[in-house]
């Protein structure tokens, strides 16, 4: 059988389909974004994720037996296949005036579905993503930002009818988290201490962007997951956790910097004019929390500071990020 060699991009829906592969050790993520943990209602106000990661553990192998090969993944690599299913909102700052905020972010909801893999070995993780999403009001933000609203006795937001218009949106995403620059444990193996450096990229008309950064780990059982998920653009993720070898804690601080050269939550609608503001080249993302499993749960929770997006922005961003995930 001659070889091809194809771009992992390729495979990244077909492989959501290819459930022979799947052979249990599954995860399942479910991620809560919220500023309400940090006490405000601005910009990047919610993100709520559910995401598979299969528990495939000989897939490059039986790819390169059927006559395919990737790029930069070894046939002893683990490879997993994951699949996301997302919504996003983001609004201005004043929710309470009905009036269009020329000066302001614009209001948007984002619901997207994503597929992708994701390769392990004891070097380094990589991943990639095919993202599929609708942005407008077709994705129902102003239904569930203000239902939910009502249901906490929280102000309306009332300025929906100044929302990007409907557009289907397509990305494409890839990171790279480096696993062995930096270990250390204590003289009695106590304590455990490591330093993740990564790289990530995504092109598409929802957001492109290049960026960097690193995380630094002080825990127990370090090796069972590479960080908490987390709702893109964001430091690299680790979907999947090892549930070998008894429970794992540990916690964490990240940085991770991004030159985005496109952003359609705040230049506006690619294909229709639309309320745009004008975007900051750099962003930084602080991230700090806790990550704890006992084997078949993980529980994650962190806060992230986020610098200004746009150079009209009068404050910082700051929100909390929530995620369970179970081992089936």
């Amino acid at each position: 059988m001659t070889h091809t060699q194809l771009h992992p991009a390729v495979f990244l829906l077909a492989a959501a389909l290819w459930h022979p592969l799947c052979h249990g050790n599954s995860v399942v993520n479910l991620l809560v974004e919220n500023d309400v943990f940090a006490g405000t209602d601005r910009n990047y106000t919610s993100g709520v994720m559910l995401n598979y990661v299969s528990g495939i553990n000989e897939g490059p192998r039986r790819l390169r037996d059927l006559g395919i090969t990737f790029p930069g993944i070894e046939p002893n690599d683990r490879m997993h296949v994951a699949l996301s299913l997302g919504h996003e909102i983001y609004t201005p700052t004043n929710i309470t005036a009905p009036e269009l905020l020329e000066d302001d972010r614009p209001y948007a909801g984002h619901v997207f579905l994503g597929a992708g893999f994701v390769t392990e070995n004891p070097d380094e993780i990589e991943t990639w993503r095919l993202s599929l999403g609708l942005v407008g009001p077709g994705a129902r933000a102003e239904v569930i930002q203000n239902n939910l609203h009502r249901e906490i006795g929280s102000d309306e937001a009332l300025g929906w009818d100044n929302q990007l218009k409907n557009e289907v949106v397509l990305s494409m995403a890839y990171e790279k988290k480096w696993l062995r620059l930096a270990r250390a444990k204590t003289w009695d193996n106590s304590l455990e201490f490591d330093f993740l450096p990564h790289a990530s990229a995504a092109v598409g008309t929802p957001l492109t962007y290049v960026g960097g950064g690193g995380m630094v780990r002080i825990g127990q059982g370090l090796e069972h997951d590479y960080g908490p998920p987390r709702v893109r653009p964001s430091l690299p993720v680790s979907q999947y956790f090892q549930r070998d070898g008894g429970y794992s804690w540990y916690f964490f601080v990240g940085l991770d910097v991004r030159f985005v050269a496109h952003n359609l939550f705040l230049d506006g609608n690619n294909f229709e004019d639309s309320h745009s503001v004008d975007r900051e080249d750099f962003v930084a993302d602080l991230q700090s929390g806790f990550v704890w499993n006992n084997r078949r749960f993980r529980l994650a929770y962190s806060m992230i500071y986020r610098s200004r997006e746009f150079v009209q922005q009068d404050e910082r961003d700051l929100f909390g990020s929530l995620s369970m995930s179970v081992h089936f």
